[in-house]
Order: C-alpha cells, then sequence, then structure tokens
C-alpha cells in the first residue's frame, strides 16, 4: 500500500520480518485471522478452530469486506478482476510485513497467526458460481465464467508468495485434509500454533453458518469427486490453464480426468 509503505523504514520491514514464533503459554490468548476464498471453508475452519483451540482468538469475522483484515479480502494487485463492488479496494501490498502491518492497523492489536484456507478448484468452482448467482455478481449463466477461476488463482497466488516470505505466520489448509482426517488436520494447525498437543476431545460442526447440514452424501461428493461428473471436459481443461502449475502441484490438485 504505497502511502503505508512510506512510513515504513528497512529497519521496521526487517523487524516485522522475522519469523521466530512467539512463546505460546496455556490459557494466554492467540490473537489470528482466516482468509480464503468464498465457498473454500472458512465458516468451517474457523469452527473447527474456536471450538478445538479455546485459546485462539479469530479477529476478522465482521469487518468490511474493502478491508484487508475481512476474510474474503482481495489482496491482490489486478483489482479490475474482483467480482463484487463490496469487495473493491485500492491497497496493493509488495511483501507480507506490509500487508500485516496493515492488519494490525485495522485490528487495532498485534496479530500472530494468518490461516487461510484453500478448496479443489473443480469443486470450488461449482459452489462459487451457485453463490454468485445467488448474490448477484456479474456473469454468464450460459457459458464458462473464467474469470471466477481468475480470482481464485490471484487470490492464492498472492497467499502463496506470503507463506513462502513469513512460513511461521501463514499456514495454507486444505478443505480436503480435514474431510480426510481431521485429527491429522488440527494437530498440524497445533503444531504451526507452537502448541505441545491437540484436543483430546475433537468437535466437528455438522453446520455452519447458513449451509447445509453436512450429510454422508455430502462427504461422498467430496471424498468420490463426484463433482467432477458435473463440469464438462472444456470447462475441466479452462480450469487447469488459469491455474498456476505450483498451485495445482502443490496441493495436489487433479490434473487428470
Amino acid at each position: 500500500m504505497k502511502g503505508f509503505l512510506n512510513q515504513l523504514t528497512p529497519e521496521k520491514l526487517k523487524k516485522m520480518n522475522e519469523n521466530n514464533k512467539p512463546e505460546i503459554k496455556t490459557g494466554q490468548i492467540i490473537p489470528a485471522v482466516l482468509y480464503g476464498m468464498q465457498r473454500a471453508s472458512t465458516n468451517y475452519t474457523e469452527q473447527l478452530i474456536v471450538k478445538n483451540f479455546k485459546d485462539v482468538k479469530i479477529l476478522n469475522s465482521s469487518l468490511a469486506r474493502c478491508l484487508p483484515a475481512h476474510r474474503h479480502f482481495r489482496l491482490y494487485d489486478q483489482k479490475f478482476i474482483i467480482p463484487d463492488q463490496q469487495y473493491y479496494n485500492s491497497f496493493t501490498y509488495d511483501d507480507f510485513p506490509s500487508f500485516k502491518a496493515h492488519v494490525n492497523e485495522i485490528s487495532e492489536q498485534e496479530v500472530r497467526f494468518f490461516i487461510v484456507t484453500i478448496k479443489d478448484p473443480f469443486s470450488w468452482y461449482l459452489s462459487y458460481y451457485r453463490h454468485a448467482k445467488k448474490n448477484g455478481f456479474p456473469m454468464n449463466r450460459k457459458t464458462f465464467n473464467s474469470h471466477f477461476v481468475i480470482d481464485y488463482n490471484l487470490f492464492y497466488r498472492k497467499w502463496l508468495a506470503f507463506k513462502k516470505q513469513a512460513p511461521a505466520e501463514v499456514l495454507i489448509v486444505k478443505y480436503e485434509d480435514a474431510l480426510n482426517d481431521l485429527s491429522l488436520f488440527l494437530k498440524n494447525i497445533a503444531v504451526f500454533f507452537g502448541m505441545d498437543s491437540t484436543p483430546g476431545h475433537i468437535i466437528n460442526p455438522k453446520k455452519v453458518g447458513m449451509s447445509k447440514k453436512f450429510s454422508s452424501k455430502k462427504l461422498e461428493y467430496y471424498s468420490q469427486k463426484k463433482y467432477m461428473d458435473m463440469l464438462s471436459s472444456r470447462d475441466k481443461k479452462i480450469i487447469i490453464s488459469l491455474i498456476d502449475e505450483e498451485i495445482l502441484s502443490l496441493y495436489d490438485y487433479n490434473r487428470d480426468f
């Protein structure tokens, strides 16, 4: 962010970019923020965290969508692709320290951890299409909406770059991992938080927000990738072509169909 960056000296940037995790003590509140595209399981992930890690406080649940502390904030530079006017913003960030400093300013406290949820782009597209249709996002109901996938790609490409800059502060978690092995999913989050152990009794919410109750049929839909049958071969090829190879490879998303 240009005006904000001008206030940062090299010494301040260096200090903010230190990746040493702070010591976490039992009973100490851990301030964290959560990010992800709409329909990428942000609500579910938030509930998993707050119900299983009582010391963690998620700070960004009800802020304006145009601000960097909102969970769906579009932090990439190509603002013209932003799908809805509620998310329009002119903030740009050269690196993670400048973004973190701005989030701290908005949150009015020091955020320790940044958690980002990601979902298989194929299942995500179908879910996001319904979300966009319901909320009146600019879209074409007769052809493939490639701008949705470009939005997805830019969003996660920026977060992947931030994760490389600050691996001790940024964690990207897969929705599918929570479905496949929730215990391991929570264990990885606990390790990221610097905790010695995972919850003894795991709480897995079956319904969050305005979504329908999670059923065995829905689990089968994801575990067996039945959503792939709902996309044409052409649609799948478009999705693959618009998403960075690094994202597909790193998170093991299917390129063979």
